[in-house]
């Protein structure tokens, strides 16, 4: 366990479900499907790990989200997600970034939280499988469902264990998550929760992605579109062979219908060469 840096207190700040037009990258959503739009909500910058509830207007449900540290932020390398969440109410989605390594961050950042919003699609449902302790990989799975939105969340890591993987099953029947140890720690008694958003199939549902190309970077990221009249439910990330040395600090969705995703080596770097794809959940 690294130095303390107050990894038991994490500030939350509550959204007043109004939607806010350009901040950051998020923007306000398209029309389609019925009732979508993107509803944010900021962590004031400081120097502790923190979350933020992005929650959805009266009538409306949480398909899917997203968090980021805003671009240039000092804190790249130094923090990474750990709860990407669609409430299981359905009422928002609350984004969690936290401090990793051994080492304290002594500087100021903040974080964006974001939800996708819509009225509730026929069969809507949100689903959550957890994980034994110190279980990497977790599925969650709509059964006769499809998914359309996606999450996860690690338990416990404090900021020891972060998210690489939130990614829905090509005929989007099932979300994958999976939990890294990051360099330096060996924490235990953590488990992984992955979490889908279900629904009876909606116009148009498909699965787009991005994949990334493997090397050694400091950082790397990919945006996806939704084909032409579509809105998007949801967006996911994975970093392949980033070994607990590459941490996820963005999930986006700008526009509401292009996906946006972000990963950055830690601080001391990696010598590997690995890779980032993206996915998006995608209706008309």
């Amino acid at each position: 366990m690294r130095a303390n840096r107050g990894r038991g207190v994490l500030t939350a700040v509550v959204s007043t479900a109004a939607v806010v037009a350009g901040v950051g990258w998020a923007a306000p959503a398209s029309a389609a499907p019925a009732g979508l739009e993107t509803v944010t909500q900021s962590a004031a910058n400081s120097s502790v790990d923190k979350s933020a509830l992005a929650s959805c207007p009266a009538g409306k449900v949480v398909t899917g989200g997203g968090g980021f540290l805003p671009a240039g932020s000092s804190a790249a390398g130094r923090v990474g997600l750990d709860r990407l969440e669609p409430l299981a109410n359905g009422t928002g989605f609350i984004a969690t970034l936290r401090e990793v390594g051994p080492v304290n961050f002594a500087g100021s950042w903040g974080l964006q939280a974001l939800a996708q919003c819509a009225t509730a699609p026929a069969g809507y449902q949100v689903v959550t499988a957890t994980g034994a302790a110190g279980t990497e990989y977790v599925t969650a799975s709509c059964g006769t469902k499809k998914v359309i939105g996606m999450g996860g969340r690690i338990n416990s890591g404090l900021g020891d264990v972060v998210l690489d993987q939130v990614v829905p099953s090509f005929d989007l029947t099932s979300v994958t998550v999976r939990a890294v140890t990051v360099q330096g720690t060996s924490p235990t008694g953590w488990s992984a929760t992955s979490i889908a958003v279900c629904a009876n199939a909606p116009a148009g549902l498909e699965r787009v992605a991005v994949t990334g190309t493997s090397a050694s970077d400091p950082s790397d990221s990919h945006l996806k579109a939704c084909p032409a009249g579509k809105g998007l439910y949801s967006a996911g990330a994975d970093i392949v062979a980033g070994n607990g040395q590459v941490l996820l600090t963005a999930i986006n969705i700008t526009g509401g219908n292009t996906a946006r995703m972000r990963a950055d080596e830690d601080a001391d770097g990696f010598a590997g060469s690995w890779s980032l794809n993206g996915y998006g959940i995608c209706a008309s």
